[in-house]
């Protein structure tokens, strides 16, 4: 074999192996949500949705489910902790977009108690955007917990995004 069909096998071999390659397709993207009772000497005092919800926003419903999520022994694990209290774990594939925006997918639990969006965003490299309110009781009647960040990510890291009271786990993959 000629030293020229090494290399072009080798090429070919990284290309169709690539997370680039990959991205082409579709994201598989898993959440776990939990509160948390974490001291804090922060006053939460927002009452109403401060979300600013984007055009284009796709139920979870919509997409479909992977066969396997990576993430269940650790939610298992979190559900065993009296700490946290889980919330909600879910995961979907999501096509990747046709510009640098994935649709963003409202993420809300059964309950009603958890509301907002997750979306991806490609470019230089890959961000998510989470903005989720948790609603909880308090003696005054009710207070709602924000969580609004963006940041950049790489593909197949588990992500941990931190609030006193509520705690979210993120992680996106190629499909």
């Amino acid at each position: 074999m000629t030293m020229l069909k090494i290399m072009a096998y080798s090429l070919a071999a990284m290309l169709f192996c690539s997370p680039a390659l990959a991205e082409n397709s579709a994201y598989q993207i898993e959440l776990m949500v939990f509160s948390q009772a974490m001291p804090t000497t922060e006053v939460f005092e927002q009452t109403t949705s401060e979300i600013s919800w984007p055009s284009g926003l796709t139920e979870l419903s919509a997409y479909n489910k992977p066969d396997a999520a990576t993430l269940d022994n650790s939610y298992a694990a979190i559900a065993k902790d009296s700490a946290y209290r889980p919330i909600m774990h879910v995961a979907w594939v999501q096509p990747k977009a046709a510009g640098e925006l994935s649709a963003p997918v409202h993420i809300q639990d059964p309950d009603g108690k958890l509301n907002g969006y997750l979306q991806i965003q490609q470019g230089q490299g890959l961000q998510l955007a989470v903005d989720l309110e948790l609603t909880a009781s308090s003696g005054d009647g009710s207070v709602i917990y924000r969580l609004n960040e963006k940041r950049a990510i790489k593909l197949n890291d588990v992500y941990y995004l931190d609030h006193p009271k509520f705690g979210v786990v993120v992680k996106v993959s190629p499909l």
